[in-house]
């Protein structure tokens, strides 16, 4: 019986031990061959995000340089093998948060994931209607409570006006974690004759998801789960709102034109997810400028643990206080849901009346952004690091979408090997044959063992075989070796990244012994 231990060279990293011995090895035939043991220290392939490499733009309309938006991804962080899919989850959010608010990126958002090995960035646009609005305030996605009602022309009403908070409208869908709005403007509001808070509406997104919210009987809910909200009580009353303080505040503004007569200029209230930022504004037809009432800094604010920070789920509401007659708001109104775990479907078609009809702000003096997104034009997204998007697998820093229209997309041309996880690896000959199969290749090939991934307090993977398994070599007759060529595979056979010095030790013997 032999003992072979082949080592890997210092300057070899790619998982193959060629050695060169000072005299023959002399292989009797009909010999076979035992895996004995295994020391291999795998490259954790750290990548630290600093500032020299954390920039990255998206420009939504390569035509159009003002759509360029810029982000920065956290610094300073070490990503290795252990933590490779959190450089994703960075990346994912800071291209979000590139978004500038603009028609073709409202209702817009991207993940960057794995996909067959290569990192994928897309983004998908919500589409937007009222059936989809409908559909998810109500059933399985959401509810319409007591009085209140969503028509089929999109306005929102109810047929009772009450002091609590009992006709409630609320989705179970998130809103979107791009750039996002959800946005209503007044249809009709007038003083029924009772108290402030028997009139008007309150619209919001809150934090609490509404499956645990206690909506049974007459209830009020409490302020922690109206997170953000502004509402409007009478005419000649000042707009309030929430921003996380639980407690009402007062904007010092008072609504402008609120009734059907002058339906196309009255107020828009709208929150509006840009950047970090969850911003609450109006529009007013004799501003200049949005009234700015809110702005909250979402990273900040949601920074705890078991907290997702610009990634927060929100959840849109709407509480409704006066009847019809006093109350309404408009089909104009539209929430603009995360596309990659709202219910959207592709059967939810939106036709180009609906766009328009959310967009129909054209008369107001000050007006929002429409939200119309291109079905032609392709985006780009650039990575201000080449270093950055190698590690990623790019091998490219500027990369044009790979569809045209309002869904950007690529992907990497090489595997993002650090985030790529093997529960084994796989011991193959190059130079001796031996008589195993493989059924991921789907015929022969030279493997003498399977090992598992484990390994000790320092990272290295230190295995012995339990058990000696010889397989045959194929060698009729006696055959002599100065090199011996053997490496060390993933379990899906692609090639590994080692440092420091790898030993395998090897057993060879006669059938006989």
């Amino acid at each position: 019986m032999k003992f072979i231990r082949l080592i890997s060279t210092n300057n070899s990293s790619d998982g193959i031990l060629d050695n060169e011995f000072n005299q023959d090895i002399k292989i009797d035939e009909d010999s076979q061959i035992a895996y004995r043991s295994l020391a291999v220290d795998l490259d954790p392939q750290e990548f630290t995000v600093d500032n020299s490499n954390n920039e990255i733009t998206f420009q939504s309309n390569i035509n159009d340089a003002t759509t360029i938006g810029t982000s920065k991804l956290s610094v300073p962080i070490t990503y290795n093998t252990n933590n490779a899919t959190e450089l994703l989850d960075d990346l994912q959010k800071t291209t979000n948060n590139s978004l500038l608010y603009n028609s073709k990126n409202i209702g817009t958002q991207f993940q960057v994931i794995i996909k067959s090995g290569k990192t994928r960035i897309e983004s998908k646009h919500c589409p937007n209607s009222v059936s989809i609005l409908r559909n998810n305030f109500s059933g399985d996605f959401g509810s319409t409570l007591n009085d209140a009602s969503i028509a089929a022309s999109g306005n929102i009403s109810a047929s009772s006006s009450q002091t609590s908070d009992m006709n409630l409208l609320f989705s179970h869908q998130q809103f979107g974690k791009g750039c996002s709005v959800f946005r209503t403007r007044i249809r009709n509001l007038t003083d029924n004759g009772g108290t402030s808070n028997s009139n008007g509406f309150e619209i919001g997104l809150s934090d609490v998801k509404p499956t645990t919210w206690n909506t049974s009987g007459i209830f009020t809910l409490p302020d922690a789960q109206k997170t953000y909200n502004i509402s409007i009580g009478k005419p000649t009353d000042n707009y309030f709102f929430n921003d996380k303080n639980s407690a009402d505040q007062d904007s010092g503004i008072a609504p402008e034109n609120t009734v059907v007569g002058t339906r196309t200029t009255n107020d828009i209230i709208e929150f509006a997810k840009v950047g970090k930022e969850l911003i609450i504004r109006l529009y007013r037809n004799s501003q200049v400028t949005a009234d700015i009432i809110s702005v909250t800094n979402l990273e900040t604010q949601y920074n705890g643990t078991g907290e997702f920070g610009v990634e927060q789920p929100l959840y849109p509401y709407i509480i409704l206080h006066g009847i019809a007659a006093d109350a309404m708001l408009d089909g104009y109104s539209r929430c603009f849901f995360d596309p990659f775990v709202a219910n959207i479907k592709p059967i939810n078609i939106v036709t180009n009346e609906d766009i328009a009809q959310g967009n129909e702000h054209s008369e107001l003096g000050v007006k929002p952004s429409d939200a119309r997104p291109s079905l032609s034009l392709k985006g780009r997204f650039t990575f201000n690091s080449s270093i950055l998007a190698q590690h990623l697998g790019f091998d490219e820093s500027s990369l044009l979408s790979e569809l045209a229209g309002s869904d950007y997309i690529v992907h990497s041309r090489n595997t993002y090997t650090a985030a790529l996880t093997y529960d084994n690896l796989v011991v193959e000959l190059m130079n001796l044959q031996v008589d195993s199969y493989d059924g991921l290749e789907k015929g022969r090939r030279n493997i003498i063992a399977t090992i598992p991934t484990n390994s000790d307090e320092n990272g290295v993977i230190v295995n012995e075989a339990n058990n000696l398994v010889f397989i045959d070599l194929d060698n009729a007759q006696p055959r002599y070796f100065r090199n011996i060529k053997a490496r060390i595979l993933y379990g899906d056979l692609s090639t590994v990244k080692t440092i420091g010095l790898t030993s395998l030790s090897l057993l060879i013997k006669n059938k006989s012994e």
